[in-house]
């Protein structure tokens, strides 16, 4: 094969001189992913950054998710998993640890605090609507559906310890506002950030734009960084907003939605058994008059008839009945239905049988295998939530109790210092919610084995369950004490059994035996 050199030169008239072709080896890109082809066309060629990805789709996404969430099944089922696994009933439990100055553990006041903590929980909201607890459940719902969510501090001194909060929806957050200050900081999407991507404030709208009454164009109101915590799941590094978690199954969800109703529909269809009225072709025209309900005819003319369960009825002259009959529903539409939704599932991070509520083909070895990759996720995202939201409510409340002087010792009525803060602060923790197993007698024995073997200790197993050793045997030293103070007998308690005729004839033999050879010594 030749092909002609465009190097070489040759006059007018004369034909170009066929050059043999040079062999070059073709390069091949380094990777096959980035190969531009016509099998490729259809896939991205460039990214921007996580802020322009973000501006552009953001209203979007949050606008589908929502829409999802409130007509969508497993949409809906999926924020209550994401309430009830990384919130719980109560929320994360409070444990202080504390020392005194001898190295003991101060549980007095540790004790004092919990209380004082557990007390505010239920004046938390500045609503008065929601407790901590239920707070923390719509939070992690808005920043799941929509991406992010926003909590204010209220600081006043009629509330109690002098401390709320103050929910306000994302939306607040205008994600078209970005400029550059005076002072030459930048705002992102509402966002005012500093040369570290760092917050400073938050450039909040007084009102919600999608407010339907009393509707007013809002301004903005610009509120420091500590005096807000701004709630998402950061994915991408410079990342300044946040995005839904349904992003990547939303338009799966929908169409699959869609789907799901055309299939209803049709099935009913399909039950109704509908037909049509077709006219002979050699029919020229039936001008006589039918009986029955058959001689119905509706505007337009067309004859018509309303049909009884287990009616049969004849057709006119000229007149044939054609049924119709949608095959639905389809043999395949379960298998298809689980299939989208084992996707569904994996684009959401949490198993199958979770999510679709469906056990028909699983046994404890399988469940057992995605329950436990599940928790862990569940267990990745309490502990982000925690260190997010949950532990800086909780330093702030604490540094307004302790200063308010509301923390006070039981018994004395003496109020913990402010100035021991950080010793109270820094050894406070808290406990997300744990889970029952399927079988958890096996669990149990499990666990005794490790204990035995020294593996593992008490404490660490009541912490896979979500609770405190400490409270478990402060539980246990006052159940005894009330019990031997009533001089009662449980069941779970062991009991000497009295001795049998039999063994008090044994026992008479024995001493005797006994005296006789002291005797003879």
């Amino acid at each position: 094969m030749v092909e002609l050199n465009p190097l070489k030169w040759f006059r007018a008239g004369e034909k170009p001189v066929a050059a043999p072709r040079r062999m070059v080896r073709q390069q091949s890109a380094g990777f096959a992913g980035a190969a531009v082809n016509r099998l490729t066309q259809s896939l991205a060629t460039w990214s921007g950054s996580a802020n322009s990805d973000a501006e552009n789709g953001l209203a979007i996404l949050r606008a589908r998710a929502r829409a999802l969430c409130n007509n969508h099944e497993y949409a809906r089922r999926f924020l209550s998993l994401t309430a009830t696994h990384i919130v719980g009933s109560e929320g994360p439990t409070l444990q202080v640890r504390a020392l005194t100055n001898s190295g003991v553990l101060d549980s007095v006041a540790n004790s004092a605090i919990e209380m004082a903590w557990w007390k505010w929980q239920k004046t938390a909201d500045i609503g008065g609507r929601m407790t901590f607890a239920h707070l923390l459940r719509v939070t992690i719902k808005a920043v799941a559906r929509d991406g992010e969510a926003l909590v204010r501090i209220v600081r006043r001194r009629d509330l109690p310890n002098g401390f709320a909060l103050q929910l306000l929806e994302i939306d607040r957050l205008d994600e078209t506002l970005n400029k550059v200050t005076p002072d030459g900081l930048n705002i992102r999407m509402g966002v005012e950030i500093d040369s570290m991507s760092r917050p400073i404030a938050y450039h909040v709208k007084t009102s919600h734009p999608g407010e339907s009454w009393g509707w007013s164009m809002p301004g903005y109101e610009r509120i420091p960084a500590d005096q807000i915590w701004h709630v998402f799941l950061p994915e991408r590094a410079e990342q300044v907003r946040g995005y839904s978690w349904l992003h990547a199954v939303l338009i799966r969800m929908g169409m699959l939605h869609s789907y799901e109703e055309a299939a209803v529909v049709a099935a009913r269809v399909g039950a109704s058994k509908m037909g049509f009225f077709k006219r002979a072709a050699e029919d020229g025209g039936y001008a006589g008059q039918a009986t029955g309900q058959l001689a119905d005819q509706n505007i337009a003319g067309s004859l018509s008839a309303q049909v009884e369960p287990g009616e049969m009825w004849e057709l006119p002259p000229g007149y044939d009945f054609e049924s119709f009959n949608p095959d639905y529903p389809h043999a395949n539409f379960e298998s298809f239905m689980k299939g989208c939704l084992r996707g569904i599932a994996a684009g959401l991070d949490i198993d199958y049988a979770t999510l679709a509520n469906d056990l028909e083909a699983v046994n404890y070895s399988s469940m057992r295998a995605g329950t436990i990759e599940t928790r862990d996720q569940w267990q990745v995202l309490q502990g982000w939530f925690i260190d997010s939201l949950v532990m800086p409510v909780y330093r702030e409340w604490l540094a307004s109790a302790l200063v308010r002087g509301d923390v006070r010792l039981p018994a004395s009525g003496r109020a913990l210092p402010a100035d021991r803060f950080n010793k109270f602060a820094d050894a406070s923790t808290f406990l997300g919610r744990r889970w029952q197993w399927v079988d958890p007698l096996k669990d149990a024995e499990a666990e005794k084995a490790l204990l035995a073997a020294g593996l593992t200790s008490r404490s660490r197993i009541a912490a896979k369950t979500g609770q405190d050793f400490d409270e478990i045997l402060a539980e246990l030293a006052d159940e005894q004490a009330k019990i031997a103070a009533a001089g009662v007998v449980l069941g779970d308690q062991p009991v000497e059994a009295e001795d049998s005729p039999e063994d008090e004839a044994e026992d008479e033999a024995e001493d005797e035996m006994e005296n006789g050879q002291e005797a003879r010594t």
